[in-house]
């Protein structure tokens, strides 16, 4: 019984040093960009289909780029990208895989002529939290949560609409945090409010999808 208590002591002690020998700093840093599962990034959707102009929302974040803390290791998750233009990066994307052509509008920049509806809103919460969890600390849980006011104009919708639409997203990584998987808590938490985003646009009536295409035809437009 001695020696496997000895072998036992020494895998916690072995763990607990690599664990933090990853931490190197202060601050954790999220690497890249939100996207669509499965997208490189957002598509432009199909011309000749109705536009949707996407405006940049509002954000007032906690200190410069900090969007959560690592409270284990008592630091700071940083990401450099900017939530006011990610969540409507994400809902761009949706309104494109639906058969609509979705353009996201930065500040100050022109809205197409052609836009049958407008949607904008803010950003009211963007967070990622990682806590151990275990008796020896061998899972991390991750926890994020986005929330998000939006309004719209066009189509049937009545003047001044508006609707609030938030998700919480849990994942867990192996033994400590990683960059990739708070950058997929984020992701996961961020998507989903853009997919509730557009039912509740289309729901409102500020915006018409275009009809699912029969089995076997090509969708409404194709080819133009």
């Amino acid at each position: 019984m001695k020696p496997i208590r000895a072998v036992r002591v020494i895998l916690t002690l072995a763990l607990s040093l690599g664990v933090s020998g990853c931490v190197t700093s202060k601050v954790l840093h999220l690497p890249g960009e939100l996207a669509r599962p499965g997208k490189g990034g957002t598509e432009q959707g199909t011309v000749g289909f109705p536009t949707v102009a996407v405006l940049d929302f509002n954000f007032a974040g906690d200190p410069p780029h900090e969007i959560g803390r690592d409270f284990n290791h008592a630091r700071a998750i940083v990401w450099k990208g900017d939530p006011g233009k990610a969540i409507p990066d994400l809902i761009a994307g949706v309104l494109n895989e639906k058969g609509l052509h979705a353009v996201r509008v930065p500040v100050g920049g022109a809205i197409p002529a052609d836009a049958v509806a407008r949607v904008w809103g803010s950003v009211d919460k963007f967070r990622v939290e990682a806590r151990k969890t275990g008796s020896l600390g061998m899972k991390v849980k991750l926890a994020a949560s986005v929330s998000v006011t939006v309004f719209g104009s066009g189509g049937n919708v009545p003047p001044g609409w508006s609707s609030s639409v938030a998700s919480d997203y849990w994942a867990e990584d192996p033994f400590f945090v990683t960059p990739d998987g708070i950058r997929d808590a984020v992701n996961g938490a961020a998507n989903a409010v853009a997919e509730e985003t557009v039912v509740k646009l289309v729901a409102a009536g500020v915006i018409s999808l275009p009809p699912e295409p029969s089995e076997g035809q090509p969708p409404a437009g194709a080819g133009r």
